[in-house]
Formats: structure tokens, C-alpha cells, sequence
């Protein structure tokens, strides 16, 4: 069973960041952006610009859904 959560845990896993100044979405092991959206980082608290450069893994898509919203709204 253990292996089964692994391997589901590769198909799901995300990394939200940043790409030339604006929100990027990467499928891990993926080494460029699966998505660039038309949505500047400037706009964004530090704290938040500050996680994006750094990169936020999510696990599900529920997860990128989530911070999606809120950073995109």
C-alpha cells in the first residue's frame, strides 16, 4: 500500500513559483514551467513573493487550487 500512496504522490505533485516576475506552475521533475499566468508578483505581500521565489510543493491538486485562488483573486 505504501507504495501505491508514493507513486500517487508523484502524479500529484506540483511546484508553484515564480518566472520572470509572474506566477509559474511546474510539474515536478519538470525543469520549466508547465503554466506561466498572466498575473505579476509585484502585486503580492513580500511574504507572499518571498514563498514564490523560494517555490511552495504542493502534494494534491486541492492544495494548488487553494493558493491559486488566493493569489490570483
Amino acid at each position: 500500500m505504501k507504495l501505491r500512496y508514493c507513486y500517487l504522490a508523484l502524479i500529484f505533485t506540483f511546484l508553484l513559483g515564480c518566472k520572470d516576475g509572474f506566477i509559474a506552475l511546474w510539474k515536478i521533475p519538470q525543469d520549466q514551467p508547465a503554466y506561466i499566468f498572466p498575473y505579476s508578483i509585484a502585486s503580492l505581500p513580500p511574504e507572499d513573493r518571498a514563498r514564490l521565489h523560494k517555490g511552495i510543493r504542493l502534494e494534491s491538486r486541492e492544495e494548488l487550487m487553494k493558493l491559486l485562488e488566493d493569489y490570483l483573486s
